[in-house]
């Protein structure tokens, strides 16, 4: 998604079906959680986190080096992707989204750096299957969407 859907996305529409999913909204708590998270989601519109396979051994999904995996928020960007999603690498990543998810949570400048990842199987040296591993990191949303997604 682009950096105008994006804003809309996380400022007005993911707000709205918080409230709309809490029978209580009307509580004054709830409208003050809804504001303490003001920063965070301007930071899921303005940020979106970056995993790029750097190595990869008998992936039993298929995932190959120089493959990429874009998430906005909690959703996987289908556009940006370009690797099959393998159910062992999007646990760990998710673990990094957390840690971005953190940072967008706190004021001031975002660092941009991420660890990287390995899948959970521990990799044929070990005894297991297969392994992959990712560098990661945070980056700007585009501003115009990416080629073959509908803003």
């Amino acid at each position: 998604m682009d950096r105008k859907t994006a804003a809309d996305f996380f400022g007005r529409a993911v707000p709205d079906a918080f409230i709309a999913d809490t029978p209580e909204a009307e509580r004054p708590e709830v409208a003050a959680m809804l504001e303490s998270s003001k920063g965070f989601f301007e930071g899921c519109a303005r940020y979106q986190v970056v995993a790029e396979v750097v190595e990869a051994e008998r992936c039993m999904a298929g995932v190959r080096v120089g493959q990429r995996y874009v998430m906005q928020g909690a959703h996987l960007d289908p556009a940006q992707t370009t690797g099959p999603v393998c159910v062992f690498l999007m646990g760990m990543l998710a673990q990094r989204v957390g840690i971005a998810f953190d940072r967008f949570g706190r004021e001031g400048a975002v660092s941009l750096s991420l660890p990287g990842a390995h899948c959970t199987d521990p990799g044929p040296a070990v005894g297991g299957f297969g392994a992959v591993k990712v560098r990661m990191w945070i980056e700007p949303v585009p501003v115009t969407a990416p080629a073959g997604e509908q803003s």
